[in-house]
């Protein structure tokens, strides 16, 4: 969207006064909009009816074109995207963020530890948050809430909802919608580590100010620099060596695959694959650890030809191996976690994968006429295993707990530093 739309989409909120009806837009024909949804994700998704069925998905369509007169965009988008996630496809999907009013996003974020929800930042006004795990919103109980945020993931597993419950349940308009809240004033209810209770007001519009993260030091090592495509360390100590990939994505691939214009920012594949692989070949190790944890994907081609050259060291003859995954390890970070377990067996560690190992992608969108709505859809399907799961399973689950994340402890390499393979 535009700077000039942003800002007229804005004006109108401010001047109308803030909550859903203020997004109202009488000009739009849904009838012909949703008809325009639906002719255009039969025509272009490669299988749409792979999960679902079409009866159920027209009657869906059918009910939002029954409720939509008088809703604004937004109330529309998500009902929308209620009827499109049923579809199961976790590429396939009505866009409603750009809808969301930066104002009315409540002023901290969280974290799914295993414990539950807890404050993971907040901006600095909100000191009184942190460390904190939220309980209730407006005497909602959290497990209502997240039950009625998940009927808009597409391809819905625990992990997804691990992975997007969090980033949707501070977006204030979306809380209204489902009826937790009015977005002038939200009460959030919390208990701290010792179970004590309390109660926090939020007040809407909230302005951002500095944000305060809520970080141990030193962080666990999965955590040390999670903004970095990929890294490494070796841990002569422990004859142990560590790779993180959070990112299918370098230098070489945006000169390639991308535009070209933000690659000299970017770091170089190809001169992190040659120190890679000079270690795996030079150093003693024992254990080697591949962390795919916070990779959602990108282009999956530059790690598939890296794993080949790996294989080409021998190392799994001198040391175990293991795959790190979890609730972010989706798209293309699935297809080169399976280039590892193809490639290694390694043992898995961790939780569930966010995208399934068989699925649908190579996202593609349309924007529908008159609303702006974009939709997005896949055209390819991947199939990766013959047994279709619902995602990459760990042989070893760990769920990183929140006492241990402050204590500055990675669950999961604990598990693997006591784990004996040999």
């Amino acid at each position: 969207m535009s700077k000039v739309h942003s800002f007229f989409l804005l004006l109108i909120f401010l001047l109308s006064g803030h909550g859903l009806a203020a997004m109202s837009n009488k000009d739009i024909n849904w009838q012909e909009e949703i008809d325009g949804l639906k002719r255009e994700l039969k025509a272009r998704h490669i299988d749409l009816f792979f999960y679902a069925d079409s009866n159920s998905f027209n009657k869906g369509l059918e009910s939002v074109i029954d409720r939509a007169e008088g809703k604004s965009i937004l109330e529309v988008a998500i009902m929308l995207q209620q009827v499109v996630a049923r579809l199961s496809d976790a590429n396939t999907q009505v866009n409603f963020n750009y809808l969301i009013d930066n104002t009315l996003i409540l002023p901290f974020q969280c974290y799914w530890f295993s414990e539950g929800l807890y404050v993971s930042s907040y901006w600095k006004d909100y000191g009184q948050l942190e460390g904190k795990r939220i309980v209730a919103i407006n005497d909602f109980p959290i497990g209502q809430v997240v039950d009625s945020l998940s009927t808009l993931i597409s391809g819905v597993t625990p992990s997804r909802l691990k992975t997007l419950v969090p980033r949707m349940l501070v977006w204030g308009q979306v809380l209204e919608y489902f009826g937790f809240a009015q977005v002038n004033e939200i009460e959030i209810k919390l208990e701290d580590s010792t179970g004590k209770s309390s109660s926090e007001i939020i007040l809407l519009p909230s302005p951002e100010s500095e944000r305060i993260r809520v970080i141990s030091d030193p962080p666990p090592l999965g955590w040390v620099d999670r903004n970095m495509f990929f890294r490494d360390q070796y841990f002569p100590d422990d004859k142990l060596y560590y790779i993180q990939y959070n990112k299918c994505w370098s230098r070489e691939a945006e000169e390639e695959f991308g535009s070209g214009a933000s690659a000299l920012f970017m770091p170089s594949f190809k001169e992190f694959e040659k120190e890679a692989l000079k270690t795996a070949r030079k150093q003693d190790i024992e254990k080697l650890v591949i962390d795919f944890r916070f990779n959602s994907g990108g282009n999956p081609i530059q790690w598939t030809d890296f794993t080949k050259k790996l294989q080409k060291t021998r190392i799994e003859e001198r040391a175990d191996i293991y795959l790190l995954v979890g609730r972010n390890t989706f798209s293309e970070a699935i297809i080169n976690a399976m280039d590892v377990i193809k490639a290694f067996s390694p043992m898995v560690v961790g939780e569930e994968s966010g995208g399934k190992p068989n699925h649908f992608g190579e996202m593609k969108r349309f924007v529908l006429t008159t609303s702006n709505l974009v939709v997005t859809y896949s055209t390819k399907y991947f199939s990766l295993m013959e047994d279709d799961l619902q995602a990459i399973l760990p042989d070893i689950p760990v769920s990183q707990s929140y006492k241990g994340f402050m204590m500055g402890t990675d669950e999961a390499m604990e598990v693997i530093y006591m784990h004996s393979g040999r």
